[in-house]
């Protein structure tokens, strides 16, 4: 494939938009292309022709969080954009650094206040377990995830994974934690919830009691606010009469 970023114009994409919408009635896009958010002067125009449009459709999209600036987001809110899945990866500087992520703490937690105050709901993709990564940092991340939890998913973290062809699995390779992609597809990596390799100083029978503990915390936030909200319902209709309910529904 050819190196760089070819995006599509504004043009095709809401042709295409509209060839859903009137053939199918839809109401509803997911965006996959993880560099939707490439710039603020894209993502801003690409939601400025959504909103002129006058498509009347919801939509989400793959975000980065340095472009998740107040200005751009009301305006995808305004166009219909309702979630953006943030690669947050981890909620260390230290680590982002080891990853190369250019993105720090600060950038990431501004551009999360930012995504809820415009009714956005964000996202969060963590993962525990690359070079430097402890207990502590994982911990972090979870403090994280509790601090901006709007309730619309159930958060979780997983183990990170040396994909062929990504610095990880090069170093994985050195390292003799890896023999290559046959062992790689084959052998280690048989779920993505489960270790593939161990970059950490953890065993990883600690590995995975960190990642159970840490877990057991965000599943446990999840279901007491599911319980609070549930009762809340109740509430509403025995006390309050609301007649809007039209029954008890998972979520």
């Amino acid at each position: 494939m050819d190196k760089g970023f070819r995006g599509r114009s504004n043009e095709a994409i809401i042709k295409e938009m509209k060839y859903l919408k009137d053939n199918y009635n839809i109401n509803y896009i997911c965006f996959y292309d993880e560099l939707l958010m490439s710039s603020i002067s894209r993502t801003m125009s690409l939601s400025q022709a959504i909103l002129d449009a006058n498509l009347d459709v919801k939509w989400n999209c793959n975000g980065r969080l340095n472009y998740a600036k107040a200005k751009v987001l009301k305006l995808m809110k305004q166009s219909g954009c309702i979630w953006i899945n943030y690669g947050i990866e981890s909620f260390d500087d230290k680590v982002l650094k080891n990853m190369d992520k250019v993105l720090t703490t600060k950038q990431i937690e501004e551009g999360i206040i930012e995504t809820l105050k415009c009714g956005i709901s964000p996202g969060f993709n963590i993962i525990f377990g690359n070079i430097g990564e402890t207990r502590e940092v994982l911990m972090k991340g979870v403090d994280f995830l509790l601090r901006y939890d709007d309730g619309a998913q159930i958060r979780t973290i997983r183990p990170v994974t040396p994909y062929p062809g990504s610095p990880l699995y090069h170093l994985a390779l050195e390292k003799g934690l890896l023999k290559g992609i046959k062992d790689f597809y084959e052998v280690k990596h048989t779920n993505s919830d489960l270790l593939t390799c161990n970059f950490t100083d953890l065993s990883d029978k600690e590995f995975y009691q960190a990642l159970m503990d840490a877990n057991e915390i965000l599943l446990d936030n999840y279901q007491d606010r599911v319980k609070r909200n549930t009762k809340k319902q109740l509430e509403n209709l025995y006390i309050k009469h609301d007649v809007s309910f039209r029954g008890f529904r998972q979520t």
